[in-house]
């Protein structure tokens, strides 16, 4: 009931946003776009997930899995994301892991750890909100602080979860999920590795960052980089509302909420689709043939080792 309410929720406010609005307009805004800062903007998502592979490549401190397997696994995820129902991209993973030999229970442990990384890879950034003369809505200030506050009581909370248990006195599948779990993210406290995790998220996050400011140039939008940074920061936010595959609506609603007063209706909902398809479109070829190379590279391993 509560998802539909949301999904409800935000059809109306994109409908009321969208009112009356010319759509040769947004022809207009779209037509102008620059294929070389949209190559650019390309990239830099192909090289995101790599970044995020190498995050999870630096929890694995058990485990001992190959660089190139956690970066196709990271493209299907993302491929099976845009276009199914939210959560199957996880789904995916832990299938994969699986079948690494990586416990579900660990599998899930680490991708709660590596969405917080991804969330406080983007703080650094936030300064540009609160920098004097950055010119966003006081609204968004105010956001950017609770944002903030909340990663910080986040970091001491996992620092001191993160410690390896001793084993559970009692057997039981409870108890033994809830050790894994400890066991997991136990490596996180070590500082070499929190450093490298936030090292990755903090890339990530820049080459995010670089994916939108290449398509405002694209799209010949003078946007303050603080503005596109707000724009990040609204799409993180939104992430944690229940959403259609690729975030299809909920994407859209925060790009023109973090626009609102510095562009129009049609430059706004322009740069919220280029983004949205900068993010999406490439993902899903690429991720589909990294399922299939994973599949094949794991059906000749068996066979080799028969």
């Amino acid at each position: 009931m509560i998802r539909t309410l949301l999904f409800v929720a935000v059809g109306t406010g994109l409908v009321i946003t969208l009112r009356g609005m010319d759509l040769s307009h947004l022809w207009a805004a779209l037509k102008v776009a620059d294929w070389r800062w949209l190559a650019v903007a390309v990239l830099a998502n192909v090289a995101s997930q790599v970044t995020r592979a190498v995050g999870w490549n630096a929890m694995f401190t058990e485990f001992r899995i190959r660089f190139p397997l956690l970066v196709r696994i990271e493209f299907a995820v993302q491929a099976a994301a845009a276009v199914s129902p939210e959560g199957v991209g996880e789904f995916v993973r832990i299938g994969y892991l699986s079948r690494e030999g990586v416990a579900r229970s660990v599998t899930v442990t680490l991708m709660m750890v590596r969405k917080f990384f991804s969330s406080l890879g983007l703080v650094p950034f936030l300064v540009l909100i609160c920098w004097p003369g950055s010119n966003v809505p006081g609204w968004a200030v105010a956001v950017t602080w609770m944002y903030a506050a909340l990663l910080t009581v986040l970091s001491v909370l996992v620092v001191r979860v993160a410690r390896t248990p001793s084993a559970p006195a009692r057997e039981g599948r409870l108890r033994k999920i809830v050790f894994d779990a400890r066991t997991a993210l136990g490596p996180v406290r070590r500082p070499r590795v929190f450093a490298e995790v936030g090292a990755a998220a903090l890339v990530t996050r820049a080459l995010d960052l670089l994916a939108a400011v290449t398509i405002a140039k694209a799209l010949d939008l003078r946007l303050p980089t603080a503005v596109l940074v707000l724009v990040l920061l609204s799409i993180e936010v939104s992430n944690v509302l229940p959403t259609l595959p690729g975030q299809l609506g909920t994407f859209e609603a925060a790009v023109l909420g973090a626009t609102a007063g510095t562009l129009g209706q049609a430059e706004g909902l322009a740069l919220a689709l280029v983004l949205h398809a900068q993010q999406v479109l490439p993902q899903i070829p690429v991720g589909t043939i990294a399922m299939g190379n994973t599949s094949i590279s794991r059906n000749r391993s068996k066979r080799d080792a028969s």
